[in-house]
């Protein structure tokens, strides 16, 4: 990330708002990119040049606290640790690294401690211009696969002693001494890639407001849940367990519903194959997915194995649910739920699949169901 802030004309007062400098023509030259806010500015127009410091101050925190963030990471998890990319913003920062499992909430908490000792020590930065090879030598980490001059340029973390915490090759602005940073806090944790993980990260005056916020949240589910602070979490815990109970007893009866309703359907069962099988090819009303399978497994299981169930139900307005469930002697004929059901939901505009006895498919068109179902029907001519 580059600098911003503005460019003011000597004569006139033309001003362009920068919103970025980036490096160009091979660092020979410093390319602003901004807009012009005032006036009108010209080639060969003399300007003068402000710097938005609080931009500048939130850059430098957060990119010498992904400095510091590579040693910590790699005295908790490794040596083998290794920069696989990293973006440095004013309010955040984003380190990605190679690993091959998810970093544990202890391993976490030490990487964050570690971090804010650093900053605490007061560790001063500073950066010299070497040759490459003296730089290795020293110990300086570089990103894997980066192309370096000759001469690079050096960024060293070291307290009072000389006892460097981080020693990188950076081109980078950076904070002059660690207590500037504040501290750190780890916001999250996850995988990007086989092998890739990523941590986001905030530091200095952000860290204040991601804790004032975290802290607003802890306070209102303590005053919702009428518990005190240290309680919100078992409590929380106890509430999504008695959330998932509930919902796997509505989803109990969901399916019973579902089966009830549907065994007046086996009434309506009618021969196929030269009368050697039957089949129940029906629409049903308010069913979810699930409760639909369940049905029509009851409903074949009750008929027998020469019997075939097709159902399909409105989920939505833009949802069909279908399902086919196969007795064994259908399956004898070479009869396939899956390929049988996927057929008939193309007319809902879906698609599914599944086994040979039992598959599910979803449409995106109800007011197909009928027609798909007659479709059903029609297949079932060819069994003989």
């Amino acid at each position: 990330v580059g600098d911003k802030g503005s460019l003011v004309a000597a004569a006139g007062g033309a001003t362009v708002s920068v919103g970025d400098v980036q490096m160009a023509a091979g660092g020979t030259l410093r390319l602003h990119e901004g807009t012009v806010v005032a006036g009108e500015i010209s080639v060969g127009d003399s300007v003068s040049c402000a710097v938005d410091e609080k931009h500048r101050r939130g850059c430098n925190a957060h990119h010498t606290s992904t400095h510091l963030l590579q040693a910590s990471l790699k005295s908790v998890l490794g040596d083998d640790v290794c920069q696989a990319g990293s973006l440095v913003k004013d309010d955040i920062l984003r380190f990605d690294f190679n690993y091959p499992k998810a970093v544990t909430e202890k391993q976490l908490r030490k990487v964050e401690r570690l971090v804010n000792e650093w900053i605490s020590d007061r560790n001063a930065i500073t950066t010299r211009e070497m040759p490459i090879d003296e730089a290795k030598a020293k110990g300086a980490t570089a990103m894997f696969g980066e192309k370096y001059d000759d001469v690079v340029r050096v960024v060293d973390v070291a307290s009072d002693a000389g006892k460097s915490v981080s020693m990188e090759l950076c081109g980078g602005t950076h904070v002059g001494n660690t207590q500037e940073i504040r501290g750190l806090r780890i916001v999250s944790e996850s995988g990007i890639a086989s092998g890739i993980r990523r941590i986001e990260a905030v530091a200095g005056n952000q860290v204040m407001d991601y804790l004032g916020t975290s802290d607003d949240i802890v306070k209102s589910l303590s005053s919702q849940l009428k518990i005190k602070r240290e309680e919100v979490v078992p409590r929380v815990t106890s509430l999504m367990s008695d959330l998932k109970a509930s919902q796997s007893a509505v989803a109990k009866l969901k399916e019973e519903l579902a089966i009830a309703k549907t065994s007046a359907l086996a009434g309506k069962a009618v021969p196929i194959g030269g009368g050697h099988f039957t089949a129940v090819v029906e629409a049903v009303d308010g069913m979810d997915p699930k409760a639909l399978s369940s049905a029509a497994q009851e409903l074949q299981a009750s008929l027998g194995d020469d019997a075939a169930v097709v159902l399909a139900t409105k989920v939505s307005d833009n949802k069909v649910s279908l399902v086919a469930a196969f007795g064994k002697n259908l399956l004898d004929k070479k009869m396939h739920a899956g390929k049988f059901v996927s057929a008939v939901a193309e007319i809902c505009g879906g698609k599914g699949g599944g086994r040979p006895n039992l598959a599910q498919a979803g449409g995106t068109q109800p007011d197909k169901i009928e027609e798909a179902l007659s479709f059903a029907r029609t297949k079932f001519d060819d069994l003989d």
